[in-house]
């Protein structure tokens, strides 16, 4: 008779702790779960132990502002409810719900240790795939990763800032295999992860494969570089330079290009030391540019060459470079000539009909001449390079570099 007492007893306040919930009273739903778990675990519900876990959610993880009350609450809901299978229906669940909270948390902490312990209480399978979207007060889509998405995005720069290029490798490539559309071209950083941990693990040559891939949609100076790096390593200097020269002329902050500089450094010294010294020299003078300290053997060999080392003006010896890498770039071609054909609207590209007749994509930054000469009819040189034309996903030749007669 006790018993059966003391079990009614249980029940009435475990009704009573759900309607503190339900009444947004979480702190006193938390209470009176907390001390009844305590005590009598077996007699939760699966509902009991959901309403208790969404108690600490809305306490302790939906607006964090203490971090261990944050771990502790996971951890409790962790050991509460399983995670549901979200990855064909919409709805909540407070294990998922919580652990996508926390792994933000640590994400913006920069806690990659922590994002891999915790991330593998997560089953990847059962997260959501469903985005959602906004629109900013300038009128803006932006468009938000799924749960899945977010979980693989974490994991993998994870495995990559702990410098495990293995399990990065990995992760990086289920995350292709397994996700069906990216948000923000977030396909393309799972694919310079997997480059970047090749190139660590020395497969250089699937490492450019992956890169080459990102230069379809990326025409970054870094992409260049790191495509000169890994030729670099597996020895093909001459593909090495072609694409350090490529990087070095395009479109960058020189103060983060000092690692491609000390490569040119690096492939120019046996065949053109004075030009390497010069990279050197340009290395130089933007670390004394921006105070940062310099390399004892880089200040031996500046002074001992007879250089100024106090010259902190490092785009003087750049721009001398620069001429020098244009040369280099287009020193296996004779230039082509022929007039601008055609400049579409809005004039930031457009059509070079060579004296062959054939016809050559160009845009407006490749016009290196007078820009009041920029107009239809206007006699040009040029050289070709290689792009990516995205609307008939295929590499062709497009104009570049291009002069008035």
């Amino acid at each position: 008779m006790r018993g059966d007492i003391m079990s009614e007893n249980i029940k009435k306040d475990l009704a009573q702790a759900k309607k503190n919930y339900q009444s947004k009273k979480y702190e006193d739903a938390k209470e009176l779960y907390e001390s009844l778990y305590i005590d009598h675990p077996e007699a939760f519900t699966i509902w009991d132990k959901r309403f208790y876990s969404w108690a600490l959610y809305q306490l302790y993880v939906k607006n964090p502002e203490d971090e261990a009350e944050l771990f502790e609450a996971v951890e409790s809901i962790t050991e509460l409810v399983p995670q549901e299978d979200l990855s064909k229906k919409d709805g909540v669940c407070a294990y998922t719900l919580s652990m996508m909270k926390l792994l933000d948390y640590l994400y913006k902490k920069n806690d990659y240790e922590d994002i891999l312990i915790w991330a593998d209480k997560l089953n990847p399978d059962y997260l959501s795939t469903k985005t959602s979207s906004f629109t900013t007060s300038d009128g803006r889509d932006v468009k938000i990763a799924s749960n899945k998405e977010k979980y693989y995005n974490w994991v993998s720069k994870s495995f990559q800032e702990v410098e495990d290029y293995e399990e990065c490798l990995t992760i990086s490539r289920e995350a292709l295999e397994k996700l069906d559309s990216f948000t923000n071209n977030g396909d393309i950083w799972f694919k310079w992860r997997i480059a970047r941990s090749c190139r660590e693990l020395g497969e250089y040559d699937e490492a450019i494969e992956y890169l080459k891939d990102i230069s379809k949609y990326k025409q970054d100076w870094f992409i260049k570089w790191e495509i000169a790096e890994n030729y670099f390593f597996k020895g093909d200097n001459d593909k090495s330079l072609e694409y350090a020269i490529s990087a070095a002329l395009s479109h960058g902050d020189s103060d983060k290009k000092i690692k491609l500089y000390s490569l040119l450094e690096d492939l120019l010294e046996d065949e053109d030391p004075e030009m390497a010294l010069k990279h050197a020299y340009l290395i130089y003078s933007i670390r004394l540019h921006n105070e940062w300290g310099i390399d004892e053997s880089l200040e031996e060999k500046i002074a001992d060459a007879g250089l100024d080392t106090e010259n902190t003006e490092y785009w003087k010896i750049e721009k001398e470079l620069r001429s020098f890498w244009t040369e280099m770039k287009y020193k296996s071609q004779q230039p082509n000539f022929g007039v601008i054909k055609r400049i579409m609207p809005g004039g930031r590209t457009g059509f070079i009909k060579r004296e062959d007749g054939e016809d050559f994509f160009f845009v407006k930054h490749q016009f290196k001449g007078d820009k009041d000469k920029y107009k239809e009819g206007i006699k040009v040189t040029f050289y070709l390079e290689e792009g990516y034309d995205k609307s008939k996903d295929e590499f062709k030749l497009n104009a570049v570099n291009i002069h008035t007669v």
